[in-house]
């Protein structure tokens, strides 16, 4: 009877104890994939999986071989989290120190770009490399940040250096594109007349499609312009074109385009229907031809010089040469006439 007592009691001693440590086991399990780094999901993952599948042996009925075996499972999967923490925290300090001995060397590159700031660039240099030297991460992250800051107010002055010099060479910039602009707008002008050149004349033929039609092109012609040329000379001539040049420019406004076609040719792209424009260049004709005395020198002469002109109509389709041509054709028909 006493012995069977005892049992009884002792029974009711331990099974508190038993419960305590089942509980402790389950929160064990549901606690310890935790403990695995981000940098290894997949080993938090299976330890889960494999604490979970033991812990369902672990419930009220569960003895102590269950026990045992969840414990073994638990101090297994543990290991397995310490060997990965471990290799994963080695791994980080083997990457941050050779972050810094990357940086020493792209300072080490950097030092013969400037001679103002070699000696300072230098001394950082001599610190990122003996910081790479170091084994005392913590030690390496207290310097990092301080080598670090003087790198960045060593670059800042740099910088502030460059943009000044970058300021400097933007202004040079920007008069050189005044100056290219000007060459540019020249390279585009006949320098006797004033008015766009033969390229200009091409380059704005090739873009009439895009003008508000109806678009004409008017071509203007001295006659016997060589042989004037010859008997009063060349001075004489280039009055003669500058006058023409003058005429056309009040004839016709600062929306249409007006070019020295050739040697004493002038081509007009105007906007209007063909007859009117016609008509147009006639009375330029004869406006010109009435204005029979010219100077030069500071000279008088009396020349009588007639000017023929023709136009055509610009067409869907019509290339450069299509529209002078047509142009030309009419201007021959009204020499002949």
């Amino acid at each position: 009877m006493i012995s069977i007592r005892r049992q009884i009691l002792e029974a009711d001693h331990f099974a508190p104890r038993f419960e305590a440590l089942r509980n402790a086991l389950l929160a064990l399990t549901a606690v310890l994939p935790k403990a695995a780094l981000p940098a290894n999901p997949q080993l938090a993952t299976h330890c889960k999986e494999s604490l979970d599948q033991a812990a369902l042996a672990v419930n009220s009925e569960a003895s102590a071989k269950d026990l045992d075996h969840v414990g073994k499972v638990a101090v297994t999967e543990l290991d397995a989290i310490c060997r990965s923490n471990t290799e994963a925290i080695e791994q980080r300090d083997a990457a941050l120190k050779e972050v810094v001995g990357t940086v020493a060397e792209v300072i080490n590159g950097f030092k013969g770009h400037g001679d103002r700031h070699n000696s300072k660039m230098e001394k950082i240099a001599v610190e990122f490399e003996s910081l790479s030297r170091l084994e005392d991460v913590n030690e390496i992250r207290r310097r990092l940040s301080e080598d670090v800051a003087r790198l960045k107010e060593s670059v800042q002055e740099m910088r502030r250096e460059s943009e000044q010099s970058v300021h400097h060479f933007e202004s040079l910039i920007g008069s050189f594109q005044q100056r290219l602009e000007m060459a540019r707008k020249d390279s585009r002008l006949d320098r006797l007349t004033g008015l766009g050149n033969r390229r200009d004349a091409e380059r704005e033929l090739h873009l009439i499609a895009k003008r508000h039609p109806p678009v004409c092109v008017l071509l203007f012609d001295i006659e016997g312009f060589r042989e004037i040329n010859r008997v009063n000379g060349t001075p004489f001539g280039d009055k003669l074109l500058q006058a023409l040049a003058h005429t056309l420019n009040d004839c016709f406004p600062e929306a249409d385009s007006l070019f020295r076609w050739g040697a004493d040719e002038f081509l007009v792209i105007a906007e209007g229907r063909l007859p009117v424009r016609l008509e147009g260049a006639r009375s330029i004709c004869r406006q010109f031809a009435g204005n029979t005395q010219y100077s030069a020198d500071g000279g008088a002469k009396r020349v009588r010089a007639n000017v023929a002109s023709g136009a055509t109509e610009y067409r869907r389709g019509d290339s450069v040469n299509d529209l002078y041509r047509r142009a030309r054709e009419s201007l021959e028909q009204s020499r002949g006439g």
